[in-house]
């Protein structure tokens, strides 16, 4: 399995910003070896964490091919006043679990 976490500082959004949102949350949902996601607003500040689940690179390449998805990417100063992305191998997962908050959310 593999994670995306997706940091992000918020700037102003518009309509545009959520119909391309929109959009590419169902382009995810919609490639194969997509897990979910859970999404993380920081108490203190607006920065915001969303980790999505991915069963596998190819999967993520998939994803990352599609064509809402790149041009998000090109217009993130639009958006965004700042934003990171780290890609992670899962080699291990392990613990007393969530029941219906597991992840990867089901």
């Amino acid at each position: 399995m593999y994670l995306v976490t997706f940091r992000l500082d918020p700037g102003e959004y518009d309509a545009e910003f959520h119909e391309l949102n929109d959009a590419i949350q169902a382009a995810a949902e919609d490639t194969d070896g997509y897990l979910g996601k859970r999404t993380w607003n920081a108490p203190d500040r607006d920065e915001v964490l969303v980790v999505y689940y991915w069963e596998s690179l190819d999967a993520l390449d998939s994803f990352g091919d599609d064509a809402d998805h790149k041009r998000a990417k090109q217009r993130w100063t639009e958006w965004y006043d700042a934003y990171e992305v780290t890609v992670t191998e899962v080699l291990d997962a392990y613990g007393s679990g969530f029941g219906d908050d597991a992840d990867p959310p089901q």
